[in-house]
């Protein structure tokens, strides 16, 4: 089974297509905005617990958030 990994590009996609600004979205998960584009980027990594409130905000699954990659 492949290994899989926090996607950046899926979290800006599924932002964008939900209409919600990093402003919006780091508001309602009580994070700085720098935080989100952060992620965005992939200079960071949002923690399990973090990346669930994400999913919850957007309306969205966790594995939506994923990729998977090569071993």
């Amino acid at each position: 089974m492949p290994a899989r990994t926090f996607s950046p590009d899926a979290l800006r996609q599924i932002r964008r297509d939900r209409g919600v600004s990093q402003r919006k979205l780091a508001i309602s998960v009580g994070l700085h905005t720098t935080a989100v584009s952060h992620y965005e980027t992939g200079y960071r990594r949002p923690d399990v617990e973090t990346l669930a409130t994400i999913a919850d905000v957007l309306g969205a699954a966790m594995d939506d958030f994923v990729q998977a990659v090569a071993a």
